[in-house]
């Protein structure tokens, strides 16, 4: 009877050995180990939720200053308006710096502005950015405006005495337009001097303010 040598024997083995590591290798699936233990799916990036915490929110609405006044000429050069506003209250005044005039008063909703004259008639105005645009009814035409923001000594100015009532819209250029009003005459008003707004009428001394919104006009 023959005997296998050592080397076939131990060369049978080593066969044995690798067909067995191969059908392992091939049962086993990939990425897998027997001693690892699999990785939980990947969060949500820190960077995009940083991201859409950075995102900017809607502009709110505009919203008037809370004490602020506009002034400016009308369309086709047909006078000057002012527009004081106080909170949620409102004071306007339109003249032609000759003998027409009109003083308004009323309130402020979010941006729109309405008011109304002691004779009904009527301004109204919305803010639109750093100005407003409006128009008001004069001798039953519609005149429009858009005006900016004025600043002392721009603005609106009045003066009332016993007999006498001056109003004066102080323009950022320097310029003003008013009209002064005595009993039913009416007439342009005197040069103010804003730094010292104090004029005489009729041997009257009138002290000239500015009006901020919530004057009883």
């Amino acid at each position: 009877m023959k005997h296998r040598s050592p080397l076939i024997t131990l060369a049978a083995v080593a066969v044995a050995f690798a067909i067995m590591f191969i059908v392992n290798m091939l049962a086993t699936p990939p990425g897998n180990s027997s001693t690892g233990t699999a990785s939980p799916p990947a969060s949500p990036s820190s960077t995009a939720s940083e991201s859409d915490e950075d995102e900017e929110s809607p502009d709110e609405d505009d919203k008037f200053p809370k004490e602020v006044v506009y002034a400016g000429r009308a369309e086709d050069n047909a006078g000057a308006v002012a527009v004081a506003v106080l909170g949620d209250q409102a004071a306007a005044y339109f003249c032609d710096g000759r003998n027409v005039e009109s003083w308004f008063r009323g309130t402020v909703e979010g941006t729109d502005i309405s008011l109304m004259s002691k004779s009904d008639v009527t301004l109204e105005a919305r803010l639109d950015g750093d100005h407003i645009k409006g128009s008001v009814q004069i001798n039953n035409d519609t005149v429009k405006f858009e005006i900016d923001e004025a600043k002392r000594p721009a603005g609106l100015y009045r003066a009332r005495g016993s007999k006498t009532t001056i109003g004066w819209i102080v323009l950022e250029d320097g310029a003003q337009l008013g009209v002064r009003t005595t009993g039913a005459d009416t007439s342009a008003a005197p040069q103010l001097d804003p730094e010292s707004p104090q004029v005489t009428v009729d041997g009257e001394n009138l002290n000239a303010t500015p009006v901020s919104g919530t004057e009883d006009l």
